[in-house]
């Protein structure tokens, strides 16, 4: 397939979507674009077109998958199961901004393996989703996807790096940079650290506020132009290219500004809390 085009079914012209188009796009598994017209039926247009300037396309990716000695008490990364969808409830899909988890067909997701400690439900996230910010801030945001994605979509070509042993070069990502939604919050003074809460709030983890606004972190909203995969993160996850894959949390519901380092789910089984990638595993330009 062209990653420049990828198969997604076209929509209606003048026919409003519904919940019965929504399911029936879903039961197609179709590859939902961030600025498409599905993604369109929340009422905010495209105020800022997604740039693929200074990626390559036919760059190579590393798909060695070098499992952790202890791999095998890591646990269970299998997907929800695809009936997961038939219960989207009572809200018509306009009320969730009509977005979908991408699909995994776009190359730079060939070899790249996940870890999901918890497990999402997509009903569920299609019904609630919000990202909180908040804590000591002077003035606490609520964002849905769509006010999130209006804000204006920045691109990377970075690369991510697993503490398993693997990498993936050149993941095409878009998203907000978290230094900006800093500024809308405004941290105050004594803020120092970041601590970051997944949906069901079993997986945290803490970002310093000087790597939070490193210019190459990222709120990740998608790859490739499309959401991100539900294993992958959707609808959002943080993206901090130079440090470990366990470090950019998937998910992500929740982000409070507080004054000490909050050890997150994985540090807690003794992996370094700083996460940062061994400097020989780094490509220059791409962390």
């Amino acid at each position: 397939m062209n990653p420049d085009a990828p198969d997604v079914p076209d929509a209606p012209s003048q026919t409003p979507v519904t919940r019965r188009t929504w399911l029936e796009w879903v039961g197609k598994a179709s590859v939902v674009g961030l600025f498409s017209p599905l993604v369109e039926a929340c009422g905010h247009g495209p105020n800022h077109p997604i740039s693929r300037d200074g990626f390559d396309l036919d760059a190579p990716w590393d798909t060695a998958d070098h499992p952790a000695p202890d791999s095998a008490a890591l646990p269970d990364s299998a997907p929800p199961d695809d009936d997961t969808v038939e219960d989207i409830g009572p809200k018509d899909v306009e009320d969730n901004c009509g977005f979908e988890p991408g699909g995994t067909d776009h190359p730079v997701m060939q070899g790249w393996g996940e870890r999901t400690v918890d497990r999402q439900d997509l009903a569920e996230i299609l019904a609630s989703w919000q990202l909180v910010v908040e804590g000591l801030v002077e003035q606490p945001r609520t964002f849905s996807f769509c006010e999130l994605r209006d804000l204006g979509l920045d691109f990377q070509a970075t690369d991510f790096h697993c503490v398993e042993g693997w990498s993936i070069q050149n993941v095409p990502w878009h998203g907000i940079r978290l230094a900006r939604i800093l500024d809308l919050v405004q941290p105050t003074a004594d803020a120092t650290f970041l601590k970051i809460t997944c949906r069901g709030g079993i997986y945290t983890e803490s970002l310093a506020l000087d790597v939070a606004r490193e210019p190459r972190t990222l709120i990740a909203l998608g790859i490739g132009g499309n959401t991100l995969p539900l294993k992958h993160g959707f609808p959002c996850r943080i993206v901090v290219p130079r440090l470990l894959g366990y470090k950019n949390p998937k998910y992500v519901e929740r982000i409070e500004l507080v004054t000490s380092e909050h050890v997150g789910f994985w540090p807690r089984f003794g992996y370094p809390v700083a996460g940062e990638v061994p400097p020989a595993r780094l490509r220059e330009g791409k962390y």
